[in-house]
């Protein structure tokens, strides 16, 4: 799981420079600022973006062949951004027997949830898991945790009102039961983490947990470092999982935040199993942002297949005056060329080469070209009947070569 605003504007910036006709130092220091935006639009110190484009800078000053730079370019982005994000501490998962894992986190940043995903999937992994629900500050924390659960782990509560009675008891009873590996829930009330970390190490001192796992609400970017360097100070031996990724442009900037307090983190991920908790990798977390390493100037499509990217090509090089539209009436004029363009850009280099969207997507990338739904129909209308005449095109100058090839054996 990661950051798909982020992954796309990427993705974007590296597609602009491997279909620009001449990728010039003017494209790649553009192509520069783009990802340098994206960055400070994730919530990254303004400092550190600024440390970033300089390397990027020292990049495109060299004498390089463009080519070349592009190359660079992606090398330095991406050692940059292991190197930001990695928390220099490795994580735990726990995964021992007769194991207790305490969750606590602020309000409002998935706690309950998490911690019930993360005792489904030590399920898969053998253990028999239980939660322990000791939250007593909300009337539904019982409810929302047994339903986070769907009803595959069992969960335990108690009509006490001394967080640390329940978390004991709970433990003690689900032991009984052969329960290996038991998850206690902690309330969800704080909305201030001095607080909530005063009262957490009390509940700690009596259930005597294994591993605290601070959960942090991705949406707070950069203000999750204060957050994860108190976590720290009083939970040392803790791990930090950040929410909500792909949600919010911001959790990248939480993200980096949390490694700059020097704090392991594990997060979740889609597995062949279903859902599974890693120990967060800055490398292998950063790979997944960037586009494939085929962004160098190569087109690995066949040539009998008209994609979306060579539409958008075509019309980059038409507004710019390179392609002189012919005819009364073009299929399509410059100002919706323009459009078109604007609404490609949006789109994913998998789905620029694919050239296939879904209705879903479709309004989707309407909202995010801020463009009504009919206009990214009429693109895709549009190019449908461009491939189309391609596709003529093609199977005409094969009859033609046929037919020369037969001339000449016949000479």
């Amino acid at each position: 799981m990661v950051p798909t605003e982020i992954k796309d504007r990427l993705a974007r910036s590296f597609e602009q420079m491997r279909i620009t006709p001449i990728l010039d130092d003017t494209t790649l220091k553009n192509c520069s600022n783009e990802i340098a935006r994206a960055l400070l639009d994730a919530d990254f110190p303004e400092s550190l973006v600024a440390e970033f484009e300089g390397k990027i800078q020292t990049v495109i000053d060299t004498n390089e062949a463009s080519e070349g730079k592009c190359n660079l370019i992606y090398k330095t982005i991406l050692e940059e951004l292991s190197t930001i994000l990695d928390p220099r501490k490795s994580a735990s998962i726990q995964g021992k027997n007769e194991s207790i894992v305490m969750f606590i986190g602020l309000q409002g940043s998935e706690k309950s949830y998490t911690c019930a995903r993360y005792a489904r999937y030590h399920m898969t992994m053998g253990f028999k898991p239980a939660l322990v629900c000791a939250d007593t500050f909300a009337i539904d924390a019982f409810d929302l945790l047994k339903k986070a659960s769907k009803d595959k782990v069992p969960v335990y509560r108690s009509r006490k009102r001394d967080p640390a009675k329940i978390a004991s008891g709970g433990i003690a009873k689900l032991r009984k039961h052969n329960r290996d590996f038991i998850v206690v829930d902690t309330t969800s009330r704080h909305t201030e983490c001095f607080a909530l970390l005063v009262e957490m190490r009390r509940l700690a001192n009596a259930v005597k947990p294994d591993l605290v796992i601070f959960v942090i609400d991705g949406s707070v970017g950069k203000d999750a470092f204060e957050q994860a360097r108190a976590f720290r100070e009083s939970f040392a031996a803790g791990v930090a999982i950040v929410t909500k990724i792909n949600t919010y442009p911001k959790s990248f900037g939480a993200l980096a935040a949390v490694a700059a307090a020097e704090c392991p983190m594990i997060y979740s991920t889609k597995g062949e199993k279903g859902e599974e908790f890693k120990v967060f990798e800055a490398e292998s977390f950063v790979r997944q942002l960037m586009p494939n390493q085929d962004h160098e100037r190569e087109d690995k499509t066949p040539e009998l297949a008209y994609t979306l990217r060579k539409m958008h090509a075509y019309f980059s090089k038409a507004c710019q005056g390179k392609v002189v539209l012919r005819g009364p009436r073009p299929l399509v004029d410059i100002p919706t060329m323009k459009l078109y363009i604007q609404i490609m850009d949006n789109m994913t280099s998998e789905e620029l080469e694919k050239s296939e969207i879904s209705k879903e997507r479709m309004v989707h990338l309407a909202e995010q070209s801020n463009v009504d739904v009919i206009q990214v129909v009429g693109m895709m209308t549009v190019y449908k009947r461009k491939a189309k005449a391609w596709l003529e095109i093609e199977e005409r100058m094969g009859k033609l070569n046929s037919i020369y090839n037969k001339w000449y054996l016949q000479k």
